[in-house]
């Protein structure tokens, strides 16, 4: 009798948190699929590997694969971007290149790729990365070249939230041009961030063991979405695999980062490790998330 009386009060309970968890996802409206993925430029250099031509079918196939409403994409040439439009006709772009081009083929990119059907532009814009912040190509301080961001407010067609992106790619080389760079996303996000929530993707060249990430993260700006997930997939991954195979180097370099303050769920953050018969779309795997905004 006490074993039957134990099960059913166990039966009792567990469907007790089953409706609780029911209720509570009841106010939050189904997921957002959000990724930074740098998805390198044509390089001839390092061929065939990374050459645009070999590897673009793969990052369709990617793209299909996982259905990503917004991808906060780094380095590609122009002659990229318009691949993919032809490739995936269900996406879009905005952005220009780091000099401030909108037209030449080879030029790097830091734009932002986005559903047609799911997604809205309501406002874009860019700014650099450097003490000219609105002077097209300039260089910040001990930067290698110019850096960029990308920065847009959004609307979801579904829903009708509104949220800011901003989609970056930091220096590689110049220490000082990053810690600038954080210093002047740590100022920008929170005036954005003031009836909106923001999302930050971006490479930004530094891992979750350095200084600048430590500085991010306890800003009270901005939170780590890795953090945040509800469930982790690969979370023992890096982001960078250089093309080999299987390749992890247990730093992440590439983000996803949201505003405090306004409410954002995280269901689910994804390294995305995927291979198509041991090749890699590009240098560094995606970073996906599953975010989730209230209703």
């Amino acid at each position: 009798m006490k074993r039957v009386l134990y099960f059913m009060i166990a039966a009792i309970s567990l469907q007790s948190c089953k409706k609780n968890e029911d209720e509570e996802e009841k106010k939050w409206h189904s997921p957002l699929k959000i990724a930074s993925y740098n998805i390198q430029y044509d390089n001839t250099v390092q061929a065939p590997a990374s050459e645009w031509n070999n590897r673009k079918d793969l990052f369709k196939q990617m793209v299909e694969k996982y259905d990503f409403d917004i991808i906060g994409a780094q380095e590609p040439y122009l002659s990229q971007l318009n691949d993919i439009k032809s490739m995936l006709p269900g996406y879009d772009y905005i952005g220009i290149s780091i000099n401030g081009e909108t037209t030449a083929l080879k030029k790097h990119y830091t734009p932002i790729i986005y559903k047609k059907d799911k997604i809205e532009i309501l406002d874009w814009g860019t700014f650099w990365f450097s003490s000219s912040s609105s002077q097209p190509g300039s260089i910040g301080w001990d930067a290698q070249s110019p850096r960029i961001c990308t920065r847009a407010l959004i609307k979801d067609k579904t829903t009708g939230k509104i949220f800011n992106f901003f989609n970056v790619h930091l220096d590689h080389i110049g220490t000082i041009a990053r810690d600038m760079s954080v210093q002047m996303l740590l100022s920008l996000v929170p005036v954005a961030s003031a009836k909106y929530p923001s999302i930050v993707t971006g490479d930004f060249n530094l891992n979750q063991n350095s200084a600048n990430y430590n500085r991010i993260v306890s800003s009270g700006v901005l939170r780590d979405s890795y953090k945040m997930a509800q469930e982790n997939i690969n979370a023992d991954y890096g982001t960078f695999n250089d093309y080999v195979f299987n390749q992890n180097l247990g730093t992440r370099i590439d983000h996803i980062f949201l505003s405090t303050g306004l409410p954002l769920k995280v269901k689910k953050h994804h390294i995305i490790t995927d291979d198509f018969n041991g090749k890699y779309p590009s240098d560094h795997y995606p970073v996906m998330i599953e975010l989730q905004l209230p209703k």
